[in-house]
């Protein structure tokens, strides 16, 4: 159930920037990019507060992805139970023991992506309704 929610973060961040195609974008523009500069900077926090407990306490003391998802869900949750098959227990397991950084920065590399992806299709439907309009 895990990567479902993974998975489905992913496309919700993804498909955040297919609203670059909409006409008026220069608000929406900016939004995405506050979105995004917000995952970065959510990123950078989670690094720091493992720098910070490597410093402290020699050790690192970054949220996991586990210890999140037990707090936003619950613990037992739906969520979080085991599968039937044991290689994905196991990375699963491997995946949720990860600093929740890896998740932040992986959200954050594909909001970054997606801005791209999809402004570079807007331009495309632009140049497209220009020349239809000079025709």
């Amino acid at each position: 159930m895990v990567f479902v929610f993974l998975f489905t973060a992913l496309l919700l961040v993804w498909s955040l920037g297919a609203v670059l195609l909409w006409r008026d974008t220069r608000r929406t523009s900016d939004a995405l990019a506050w979105v995004a500069g917000l995952l970065a900077l959510a990123t950078a926090v989670a690094f720091g507060a493992g720098l910070v407990g490597l410093v402290r306490y020699g050790d690192w003391q970054a949220l996991t992805t586990a210890q999140a998802l037990h707090a936003v869900f619950g613990e037992g949750s739906l969520a979080l139970r085991r599968s039937e098959w044991g290689w994905l227990n196991r990375l699963s397991g491997v995946y949720l023991g990860l600093d929740l950084g890896w998740t932040l920065l992986m959200l954050c590399a594909t909001q970054f992506a997606s801005i791209g992806f999809w402004s570079t299709r807007a331009q495309q439907q632009r140049a497209a309704r220009r020349a239809t309009r000079s025709r």
